[in-house]
């Protein structure tokens, strides 16, 4: 029994010791080293034990087929402490690594690993062997490196898979120390910076943090960061602190890290120092991160105020932008950049170039702008402008830190070909539609000046009305819409525009250009119009006749949408005619226009609309044929004309009902009544009002039949929503027939 148990025992420490054995493993090959390093060809081993040392006495490293080569001591001994590398060099090694002092450096009892050292252009295996001659470790070395670079091992602890080694980053190898391309048991990093504001302006509290990311294999515990500022940049420190201790930080985790102290009202340039504080890190490389803080200016200091994105032949794209603050700002480092479809941002100056303030500044590809312009009195700054869509496309302006300082997205129905895009106000936002119009200047553009486009006045609603349409001419002739100014003055009508309902939009005028008070506008659809109303020649040379193409203005014979917009894109009038509008006692309606009877009623009111009766089917540029002047009333009703003679000759043939009721807004139903009380014609029914209104009669019945020549009766009722009054108003109106 007893020598049962000492059998046992040895087998045990046998076991034990074998067991041991395997925490050594290999770490690194160097097969192919430099000539320059005579016989420096290395085997690294490595403890992988965190207590255990291990005497590699009688140890041997077996290269390929050769006889095995013992492992001697080299001047230190050969226990391999725990955690620590071992270098195994030739035993005629002269010196030329530069080994660690904490590695242990030994030797084998031949001047070469085999018989004539290891081979470089060919994969071979060797082994490690202990002192029983078992086989320890093995690794087969692919003979792919350049002359100096060492076969590493990459995760110390990992499987001996040929995935978890790599051909060394570092020349002649890391000998003694920690593989080049192993990752770091203990490495934190400064990854970023972070401002808070992003992008500070003077006076601005700023909080700094930074990002710190673990790339060791270990957590880590118990750091943080330090914080330094240098408030004037004079390269004193003038506040240092500390973060709060981060308890713990997982592998490839990263945290944001703040400093406990704001820079209050900051005003100039600040330079910041971070550090990690953390002693077992393994890279001090990456644990410091110095930056500075440059207070800039805000969003909006600098405008984009004109665009040339679709220039005449030879003409470059250009910018223009504005110095929209009251100092001098220096333009050095900033940038310019379109959007679509890949943007592509350029320096404006690489050199100090100070932008006046309120003033314009021109970003042109090249100086031939001046071959374009009379005179162009701002300064010019020659930019590699990137190519601007046509159809859409922006321009964007970063600031030398990288921020939007404006930034402008239009469309081609911002523009006109040819013309550039001006901005109408410094005080509106910039990528708002109606903040942009197609320049009315007479040369297209306005480089270096105020914008043509600020000196117009958005137009009043109703001020300038759709007067007449000619939508169904006779064949052969053209369609056409007039426009009446029936305002006090004269209104510019640059840039603006008749939109048909199918989306069709046809110029007035591309420049300045004034309807005077109580002046008509046609737009044809081609020349034809000249030949049925030949006076129209004269308007048209000095520009009240717009000849358009004839597919491009289509109206409708059924009926259709007419809006008048001016520059801005605001609507001034709009008309949706109706061929039900036409004098049912006029039995062919073709070739004569729609005419209004007043150009200051309703405009889609249809009972302010009628069938011209004049000879020639319209009356373009001239006082509507039907036309009816409105009489304030002095009353309560007043009808004008009153009697009035409904034989459709033109004279006379409506009568125009003017009220004024003492409610602020009623319903109101108007209805006539022959001599014997008897309802002919309800023209209005339940229809909302305000105090005032008109309301136009045209001596029809209700079945559109004329009424005969006679008294007739007008009530009015009002009734007030709120409280239920009704007010009730009578007058007479007559029916008579003009004598001949």
């Amino acid at each position: 029994m007893k020598k049962f148990l000492i059998l046992l025992l040895l087998l045990s420490t046998q076991i034990f010791s074998q067991r041991k054995d395997t925490l050594v493993i290999f770490s690194e090959v160097m097969f192919n080293n430099l000539t320059s390093i005579a016989n420096g060809e290395f085997i690294e081993l490595f403890n992988t034990s965190y207590t255990d040392t291990i005497n590699l006495a009688g140890w041997k490293i077996k290269y390929y087929t050769s006889t095995a080569d013992q492992i001697i001591d080299a001047g230190s001994g050969t226990k391999l402490l725990p955690r620590q590398f071992a270098v195994i060099f030739e035993g005629d090694y002269a010196g030329g690594y530069s080994v660690p002092s904490n590695a242990l450096v030994l030797k084998i009892s031949d001047n070469a690993f085999g018989t004539s050292g290891m081979a470089n252009t060919t994969d071979r295996d060797i082994h490690l062997l202990n002192t029983t001659n078992d086989t320890v470790w093995s690794y087969v070395y692919s003979a792919n490196n350049s002359a100096g670079y060492s076969d590493e091992k990459i995760i110390l602890i990992g499987d001996n898979s040929p995935s978890n080694w790599a051909n060394s980053i570092v020349l002649n190898g890391t000998p003694g120390s920690k593989n080049s391309v192993s990752p770091k048991e203990y490495d934190l990093g400064i990854t970023r910076f972070v401002l808070a504001p992003s992008f500070p302006v003077m006076n601005d509290n700023v909080e700094v943090s930074v990002w710190i990311k673990n790339f060791g294999i270990r957590s880590a515990t118990n750091f943080s960061v330090r914080f330094r500022f240098d408030l004037d940049n004079d390269g004193v420190f003038d506040f240092v602190f500390n973060s709060n201790t981060i308890s713990s930080l997982s592998p490839n985790d990263s945290i944001n890290v703040k400093s406990d102290s704001l820079i209050r009202r900051i005003n100039s340039v600040v330079r910041v120092f971070t550090e990690i504080i953390f002693s077992p890190d393994e890279n001090k490389l990456n644990d410091t991160l110095t930056f500075f803080i440059k207070p800039g200016l805000t969003p909006r200091s600098v405008l984009i105020s004109e665009i040339m994105f679709d220039p005449k032949s030879g003409e470059p794209e250009w910018v223009e932008i504005y110095n929209n603050t009251d100092s001098r700002i220096n333009l050095r480092g900033w940038k310019v950049s379109d959007v679509l479809a890949n943007p592509t941002i350029v320096n404006i100056t690489n050199n100090d170039f100070y932008f006046e303030p309120r003033s314009l500044l021109v970003l042109a590809a090249n100086l031939s702008i001046r071959n374009f312009y009379d005179t162009i009195p701002s300064p010019i700054l020659v930019v590699s402008i990137p190519a601007l869509n046509n159809d859409k496309d922006g321009v964007v302006i970063y600031d030398d830190r990288g921020l939007v300082i404006d930034s402008v997205f239009y469309f081609s129905d911002w523009g006109s070909s040819k013309k550039s895009i001006e901005r109408i106000s410094y005080e509106q936002i910039s990528n708002l539609k109606s903040n942009w119009a197609p320049s009315i200047s007479d040369s297209g553009a306005t480089p270096g000046k105020p914008n043509s486009i600020t000196k117009i006045q958005p137009g009043n609603q109703m001020s300038v009305v759709i007067n007449e349409i000619m939508y169904e001419p006779l064949t052969g002739f053209a369609e056409y819409i007039e426009i009446y100014n029936a305002s006090n003055d004269s209104i510019n009508l640059a840039g603006w525009r008749l939109v048909e309902g199918g989306g069709k939009t046809f110029n007035l005028s591309t420049r300045t250009f004034y309807l005077k008070k109580d002046e008509f506008m046609v737009v044809a659809s081609d020349s034809s119009i000249l030949n049925l109303y030949p006076y129209l020649i004269d308007y048209a040379r000095i520009g009240l006749v717009k000849i358009m193409n004839s597919s491009d203005l289509s109206l409708s014979n059924s009926g259709d949408i007419v809006v008048l917009r001016d520059i801005f894109g605001n609507t001034i009038d709009s008309v949706a005619y109706s061929p039900k509008w036409h004098n049912p006692e006029i039995d062919d309606s073709k070739g004569r226009s729609l005419e209004k009877i007043n150009p200051t009623l309703n405009s889609n009111d249809g009972r302010n609309w009628s069938t011209s009766v004049n000879p020639n089917g319209g009356s373009p540029l001239k006082t509507n044929s039907i036309f009816i002047s409105k009489i304030s009333p002095t009353s309560k009703i007043e009808i004008s004309p009153n009697p009035f003679s409904p034989d459709n000759d033109g004279f006379e043939d409506f009568a125009v009902i003017n009220y004024e009721l003492p409610l602020a807004t009623s319903q109101i139903r108007i209805r006539i009544f022959d001599s014997v009380g008897r309802l002919v014609r309800t023209l209005a029914d339940n229809e909302p009002t305000a105090s005032k209104g008109s309301i136009t009669f045209d001596g029809l019945d209700d079945n559109k039949q004329p009424l005969r020549i006679g008294i007739y009766v007008l009530l009015l009722e009002a009734i007030n929503q709120q409280n239920g009054v009704i007010e009730t108003v009578k007058k007479p109106i007559v029916v008579a027939k003009r004598l001949k």
